[in-house]
């Protein structure tokens, strides 16, 4: 770890993997059983979505999609530990941040390099204020390195395709298995640049890599507790 890195970056977590891969869940009951805040980097992203959809940019012009996140009022915040909140400029807008119209887009905003490197920037910043459990593309191999736990989430798309299924329905949306499993392997096309750790032998090579077809929630956020305990020691 550089002699300069925070401490409540070393103590943060860092789950990375594809999407759907359980990051989410697993992170929240992470986050709620250390009492730190979960950092849902998606949610960034999202947010960074609905405000060029809301200012009617071309979601497609990387310029000025780059130009228009560099100038935001953006913000992470917690009431609870599992609730992270996402605050553009001085409002809540986490409610708003599932919306289908976001969900299309934000894999187009997600890809562009510029603004990965602000979201990075700004991620950090906010995780050296005090410990995360973060949770996206690319904790542990650039926005975190200093994390000592780190853990890549893997599965199968069609087992993510169902959890997001899952997701979906649960939230009220109208959809089918087939309409889930296309746009999770559109995401996974869009996300697979080459330079974002989305498969398994793209993991930081420190990270603690679970497959979780076959495992139940508890039993990959118990897999997680015990590599944070191992690498912070036994009472951490």
């Amino acid at each position: 770890m550089p002699a300069d890195a925070p401490e409540s970056i070393a103590r943060s977590v860092a789950i990375d993997g594809p999407t759907a891969s359980g990051k989410s869940v697993v992170g929240r009951a992470v986050a709620e059983a250390l009492r730190i805040g979960f950092f849902d980097t998606g949610l960034m992203y999202r947010a960074c979505t609905l405000a060029a959809l809301r200012g009617t940019l071309d979601i497609e012009d990387e310029a000025a999609v780059t130009a228009m996140v560099k100038s935001l009022d953006l913000d992470m915040r917690w009431g609870e530990p599992t609730d992270p909140r996402i605050v553009l400029d001085g409002t809540d807008v986490t409610p708003l941040l599932r919306d289908p119209e976001v969900e299309r887009n934000v894999s187009l905003v997600s890809r562009i390099s510029e603004v990965r490197d602000e979201l990075v920037r700004r991620q950090r910043m906010i995780a050296s204020r005090e410990p995360v459990v973060m949770a996206g593309r690319d904790i542990g191999t650039r926005v975190l390195v200093e994390a000592r736990t780190k853990v890549f989430l893997d599965a199968s798309t069609e087992i993510r395709a169902r959890r997001r299924l899952g997701e979906e329905l649960d939230s009220g949306r109208q959809t089918n298995f087939d309409q889930v499993l296309t746009a999770t392997r559109r995401r996974d096309e869009l996300d697979n640049t080459g330079h974002r750790a989305i498969k398994r032998e793209q993991a930081a090579d420190d990270a603690l890599v679970i497959d979780t077809d076959a495992l139940g929630i508890d039993q990959v956020v118990e897999r997680t507790l015990d590599h944070y305990r191992a690498m912070n020691g036994a009472t951490a």
